[in-house]
């Protein structure tokens, strides 16, 4: 491109100000360059243009005669109407300055450093010309930049990690220290308040705790008598906002005849401290559970193990060495390879305990079990029992394997014994019961005769027999049917005690009304009232319950008040989960029903709660109330025999109430 002869950038010659100022524009390394304010326009461009930016003064002109075009200005309608308020507003003798980018010829960003100045006024007093010097300060301002950034990162570290570093320089000749940022948050002292970050030397001292000072100094100077050119000291701080910490101190020493210098770190390690006294803490009682867990499996022959399906190994507690007679110490580590225990295993069982290694590797079940034998290292033969659980990882895969194994030879003996006194004693009761059954029945056909042959005998001769004769006949005859009363009752009894052959749907509202019926006339003689609540529906023998009621409501009919009209209240409510589980006579793993039977009547000591129960317990003379006293036994029969459990509760004179249980579907 041709630039016009009449150019300004050429034919410019500084002649405002004479030739000294063209000699400088030779001589500095800075572009010089001057604004017409008029126009708004370069005046004035130096050669250094060229050099610095790589246009020639033709581009300068194409570009408008100025730098617009490539200056790097985010808001530029804003930098000008700035840059024009100052430079309009500029007195002489006074000096503006800015920092501009620009954008060299082959793009690259320069950063110029741009210094003003007014050159000359129009006729009115106004800014007419400014001369501008403009310094490249893009690498120098590059090397602030990385230094900030350094210095940045070091405070930003400072603070993540919570150090400091500092340093003192000809000690003690100087007494002032050096501190970073870092220290004074430590500290809690202001670096406002240390401008130049110098900060006396005892000052530092007198944030330590006055029972710790004189040994950190004592430590402190027995390093520096001896040179020791690098020593820690750990020592407590209360900060100036009166915070505890504890802290590190780190010290490098560097000697010289008359004096030393110290750099080093400051470490505030409270938080460290605090988890480093809690671990300690949890590693003791990590030990003392340890060592409880090793009592206990001691105590009770069991031992823990985990099955580590990525490393074909097992991990054994020291129980499980204990119960297979090793020493643990021949298994590093206390792992055992995949297969170690199977060698122990009883040949029977051996694969009862792979097909269970199949199930939790299979995962089905949440708790696996097994009972198997073993014979130890000493030829001993064991009964173990298994309980282990699989472990899953987030696709559902076995990732471990966690179980006890337990050695339940002694319970085993102990089930096997109990077995054999148990099948002894069913055994006898079944002969005891056959031969009640039997010498009971054989006893009421002589029974039936003897009285059959009195009554004959006191119809016939009665006339003959005289007073005596018929006043002991009538005796023999009254004791021959008590017998045979007795003997009937021990014929129930024994009934009761046999085990039940099949259950029958029965409901115990329909059994109540058919007791009622039977006892009609004895209620109605009585003039009793009796009540009955919602009864339900039991799996059990319909005439030992019908018994049941009947010998309750019939004895509470038999020890009524004479002159009291008896009532009796029946009812029946359901057993909570809980009820059942806080008595140890029910079984929890079934459903019951507790039924009341509640009268009126004359009660009983309450001493006699169990002994009531018993075969021939009377608590009352046969002149004051007829009976067997098998009643209440024949009742606790029932109940036991339909896995239930009777109790009763009473007081003299204040009536008596007999409780039983009875489970249900």
């Amino acid at each position: 491109m041709t630039v016009p002869y009449d150019n300004p950038l050429k034919t410019f010659q500084l002649d405002l100000i004479g030739s000294q100022v063209e000699l400088l524009c030779r001589i500095l390394p800075d572009l010089i360059y001057v604004i017409d304010l008029k126009i708004n326009k370069l005046a004035f461009v130096s050669d250094r243009v060229t050099e610095l930016l790589g246009y020639s003064l033709d581009d300068i002109h194409d570009m408008g005669d100025t730098f617009g075009p490539i200056m790097i200005i985010e808001d530029r309608a804003n930098f000008s109407t700035q840059i024009s308020e100052k430079f309009h507003n500029l007195q002489i003798g006074e000096n503006v300055e800015f920092m501009m980018g620009f954008r060299h010829k082959n793009g690259d960003i320069l950063t110029l450093r741009n210094r003003g100045t007014v050159l000359k006024k129009d006729e009115e007093g106004n800014n007419h010309y400014l001369i501008l010097t403009a310094e490249d300060v893009t690498q120098s301002q590059l090397r602030e930049q990385t230094i900030y950034k350094k210095q940045q990162h070091i405070e930003d570290t400072e603070r993540a990690l919570k150090f400091g570093s500092w340093a003192v320089s000809n000690y003690p000749a100087n007494d002032k220290v050096y501190w970073s940022n870092g220290v004074f948050d430590i500290t809690g002292l202001s670096v406002k308040d240390y401008p130049d970050s110098f900060v006396p030397f005892q000052t530092y001292s007198e944030l330590i705790p006055t029972q710790e000072r004189e040994r950190v100094q004592a430590i402190a100077q027995a390093h520096l008598a001896s040179k020791d050119p690098y020593y820690e000291i750990e020592h407590g701080m209360i900060d100036t906002n009166g915070q505890q910490k504890q802290v590190l101190l780190r010290t490098h020493a560097f000697f010289d005849e008359q004096s030393f210098s110290l750099i080093g770190t400051v470490s505030d390690i409270t938080l460290t401290k605090r988890y480093e006294d809690e671990l300690a803490k949890k590693i003791v009682e990590l030990e003392r559970q340890q060592a409880q867990m090793e009592e206990a499996e001691s105590i009770f022959k069991f031992g823990s193990w985990e099955w580590q399906l990525g490393q074909q190994s097992f991990r054994w507690s020291e129980g499980m060495f204990h119960l297979l007679g090793i020493d643990s110490s021949t298994c590093p580590n206390h792992t055992v390879p995949e297969g170690f225990y199977n060698q122990f295993g009883h040949p029977s069982d051996i694969k009862a305990i792979d097909d269970f290694a199949a199930e939790l590797l299979a995962g089905k079940n949440a708790i696996n079990e097994l009972n198997h034998r073993l014979v130890d290292k000493n030829g001993d033969l064991k009964y173990i029992s298994i309980r282990a659980k699989s472990h899953f990882d987030e696709h559902g895969k076995v990732q471990k394997i966690v179980g006890v194994c337990i050695d339940v030879t002694q319970l085993e003996i102990y089930k096997r014994e109990l077995e054999r006194q148990l099948e002894a004693v069913n055994k006898s009761n079944r002969e005891l019961e056959q031969f009640a059954y039997v010498a009971s029945h054989d006893l009421q056909e002589p029974l039936r005769k003897i009285i059959a042959f009195g009554e004959r005998l006191e119809k016939k001769y009665q006339e003959s027999l005289g007073d005596d004769g018929r006043f002991l006949l009538g005796r023999m005859t009254n004791a021959a049917q008590r017998m045979n009363h007795l003997i009937e009752g021990l014929l129930t009894y024994s009934r009761a005690s046999r085990q039940m052959e099949s259950l029958q749907t029965v409901s115990l509202q329909e059994v109540i009304k058919q007791v009622l019926e039977d006892l009609e006339l004895k209620v109605q003689e009585k003039q009793a009232t009796v009540t009955i609540g919602d009864l339900p529906t039991v799996d059990a023998q319909p005439v030992q319950m019908r018994q049941l009621f009947q010998n309750l409501i019939d004895n509470a009919l038999k020890f009524s008040k004479k002159d009291t009209k008896p009532s009796i209240e029946i009812s029946a409510a359901e057993v909570s989960k809980n009820d059942i589980k806080y008595n140890p006579q029910l079984n929890s793993e079934l459903h019951y029903y507790k039924f009341s039977v509640q009268d009126n009547g004359i009660g009983f000591a309450p001493e006699y709660n169990q002994r009531i129960f018993g075969i021939f317990q009377r608590l009352h003379g046969r002149s004051e109330y007829e009976g067997t006293g098998l009643g209440l036994a024949i009742c606790r029969k029932i109940v036991e025999t339909h896995q239930g459990y009777i109790e009763a509760e009473g007081q003299e004179e204040q009536g008596a109430e007999f409780v039983f249980y009875l489970p249900v579907k």
